[in-house]
């Protein structure tokens, strides 16, 4: 009799150390990037970058958002588990001269949690910060009034197909980037939407569309007040609440156009 009640005590307290065990996996907060996917670094990313957005100075900037993209299509979350790697990038075109403040400026909005850093050496200028859930974040100047910031995931089981949110009707975004293909007369050979949602910023959409020549004949329709940036490999300037930037690759035009927030 005492026996099986041993036993029964014992299979009991197994039973609560085993709820309780499943319920620290379930309820407490990874310890370690191996122990996340993917999906659920995607918001922490998206969070970064709408944050980075909202710190921009909206009059004298614009900004294009890409989408996600895979950076190691096989990587090693352990030795024993295979992962994949995923970026997604802010381009941001302000004055020539103001790369660095911008940057500045960007490291005194983001949270302190972020821990956010910024290094200007020479001719080098790069931030640095910590977006949490093991999610790294990047800024740096890549050209004279261009800026590029990535929010990494780092190598991660994926175990979901990764997809990006769009809005249902797309039409109204497109206006100013239509604008552009009818001022020069040419059709877009492809269309393309990026949307994030963030604590910071509500929505931020990019619209662009891909199509041939070097835009000149839009050019000098942009009044100079308007106008942030203006290269031989792209031209951004303010069009009311949106952003649109004409890059030119090669015999591609991509004309975008941001708003949101």
């Amino acid at each position: 009799m005492k026996r099986r009640w041993i036993v029964t005590g014992v299979v009991a307290w197994a039973v609560v150390v085993a709820g309780f065990a499943l319920y620290s996996y379930s309820s407490d907060p990874p310890t370690a990037r191996e122990q996340t996917t993917i999906a659920d670094a995607l918001p922490t990313v998206d969070t970064a970058l709408g944050r980075i957005y909202a710190a921009l100075d909206p009059a004298a900037s614009v900004a294009a958002l890409g989408g996600y993209r895979r950076t190691e299509v096989s990587c090693r979350v352990t030795s024993a588990r295979e992962g994949t790697r995923f970026n997604r990038e802010l381009m941001v075109y302000v004055k020539q001269g103001s790369e660095a403040a911008a940057l500045d400026r960007v490291k005194s909005a983001l949270p302190a949690a972020y821990e956010p850093n910024v290094a200007h050496s020479g001719t080098t200028d790069l931030l640095t910060a910590d977006a949490g859930n093991f999610v790294a974040v990047r800024g740096s100047v890549t050209e004279p009034g261009v800026l590029r910031f990535s929010a990494d995931t780092g190598c991660r089981v994926q175990k979901a197909a990764v997809t990006e949110a769009t809005p249902q009707s797309q039409d109204a975004n497109r206006a100013p980037v239509q604008a552009v293909l009818d001022t020069l007369g040419k059709p877009a050979s492809q269309w393309r939407t990026h949307r994030l949602t963030s604590p910071a910023c509500g929505a931020l959409w990019t619209v662009e569309a891909v199509t041939t020549g070097d835009g000149a004949a839009a050019r000098g329709t942009v009044p100079a007040s308007a106008v942030v940036l203006d290269t031989a490999k792209v031209f951004a300037y303010r069009a009311g609440s949106a952003g649109v930037a004409l890059r030119k690759d090669g015999d591609t035009l991509v004309v975008s156009s941001s708003a949101g927030c």
